[in-house]
C-alpha cells in the first residue's frame, strides 16, 4: 500500500446513507493517508464537491434526496473538462447493477461489503489515470491531437507518436494490473462526408479527456481507454454508435462497425497482441452487418445496438 506524502495528500468524498458505512471506509482511506470527507446523501455529495473539489468520489447506489446513479450523472456533466474518477459502492452487485453503474458514468463499481484493500487499491490506480491525464503537458487523448489523421503532413510521425503512447498505456496497464480496453471503429467504403463527420463528432464526445484516439484517413479511428472493464468499453462503443447514427446532418444509415479487445486476458501479452486482436473483433462485426459491435475476450461476443433514445447519457 502506498501512502501519500502530506503535500500531495488527495482529498476523498465519500457519500453513503448509512453512519457504520460512511464511517467504515473513512477509516479505510484515512490509514492509506488520504484526506477524507463524508456526508449523508446524493445531494450533499454535489454540494460538497463544489465545496471542495475532491480528486475522487465514492458513492452509494441507494441513498435518499438523490441516488448515487444521479448524483454520478451530474458530477460527470459538471466535470466534462476535468477527470475526476467516481467509484459506486452498493450490495446490489449483479451483473446488471454494474452495468448501469458503469453506463450513467461511473469509473469503477464495488460491490458491498467490500475488502478495505481492493478499496484502496481501486483508489491508487484511479489517481494515477488521473494524475496522468492532469500532468501531461501534451496528450494524446481528446482534443486537436487526439484526431490527427496519418493522412496529414507529419503523418507518420503521428502515428509513431500514438504508438509509442499506446505501448506506455499498457505497460503501465500490465505494471499495475489496470484493465485496458482497445476499440478499433469502422465507416464502411464509400460512406459519405457528412457520415464521416457523424462519426468524427460522436467520438470525440463520448470519449474521457484521457482517452486515446487516433484517427486513421477519415474513416476509421483506434480508441484506447485506459482503467476500462467489459461492460464500460460496451458502453462507450453503444453511445458511439448510437450517437453517428442520430447527429443532425446525415441524410443516411450510417454503416458503421466497432471490435474491441481487452487487458488483461490470456491472448494478450503484448500490446500488439491487443491491436491483434482489436482487429479480429472488427472483422467479425463487420462479417454480422451494419451497426454490429463485437467485443472479443476469451471469445467473440457480438452485440447491435438498437435505435437510440431521445437522450443519451454522456460520462460512463
Amino acid at each position: 500500500m502506498t501512502i501519500p506524502t502530506p503535500s500531495a495528500r488527495p482529498k476523498i468524498l465519500v457519500a453513503d446513507d448509512t453512519t457504520a458505512e460512511r464511517e467504515h471506509a473513512r477509516r479505510a482511506l484515512e490509514l492509506a493517508g488520504y484526506r477524507v470527507s463524508v456526508v449523508e446523501d446524493g445531494q450533499r455529495a454535489i454540494e460538497a464537491f463544489a465545496r471542495e473539489r475532491p480528486d475522487l468520489v465514492m458513492l452509494d447506489v441507494v441513498m435518499p434526496r438523490l441516488s448515487g446513479l444521479d448524483a454520478c450523472r451530474i458530477l460527470k456533466a459538471q466535470t466534462r473538462g476535468d477527470y475526476v474518477p467516481i467509484i459506486l459502492v452498493s450490495s446490489r452487485n449483479s451483473a446488471a447493477a454494474r452495468v448501469e453503474g458503469l453506463r450513467c458514468g461511473a469509473d469503477d463499481y464495488l460491490g458491498k461489503p467490500y475488502d478495505e484493500e481492493e478499496l484502496r487499491a481501486r483508489i491508487e490506480a484511479l489517481l494515477r489515470i488521473r494524475h496522468a491525464a492532469t500532468a501531461a503537458s501534451s496528450p494524446v487523448g481528446r482534443g486537436d491531437a487526439a484526431f490527427a489523421s496519418g493522412g496529414e503532413a507529419g503523418g507518420a510521425t503521428t502515428d509513431e507518436r500514438f504508438m509509442r503512447r499506446f505501448e506506455e498505456e499498457f505497460d503501465r496497464a500490465r505494471r499495475y494490473s489496470d484493465p485496458l480496453a482497445c476499440l478499433r471503429i469502422e465507416l464502411a467504403e464509400g460512406t459519405s462526408a457528412e457520415a464521416a463527420r457523424a462519426l468524427r463528432d460522436a467520438v470525440e464526445i463520448s470519449v474521457r479527456k484521457i482517452d486515446l484516439v487516433h484517427r486513421y484517413g477519415a474513416h476509421a479511428y483506434l480508441v484506447i481507454l485506459p482503467n476500462t472493464h467489459f461492460p464500460g468499453a460496451l458502453s462507450v462503443a453503444e453511445r458511439i454508435v448510437q450517437r453517428a447514427r442520430r447527429l443532425p446532418g446525415v441524410g443516411e444509415p450510417v454503416d458503421l462497425s466497432v471490435g474491441i479487445a481487452f487487458f488483461p486476458s490470456r491472448d494478450v501479452h503484448a500490446f500488439s497482441d491487443l491491436l491483434d486482436l482489436t482487429d479480429r473483433a472488427l472483422a467479425r462485426a463487420r462479417e454480422e452487418g451494419a451497426g454490429y459491435i463485437c467485443l472479443y475476450q476469451h471469445e467473440g461476443y457480438l452485440y447491435r445496438p438498437e435505435e437510440p433514445a431521445d437522450e443519451v447519457e454522456p460520462g460512463r
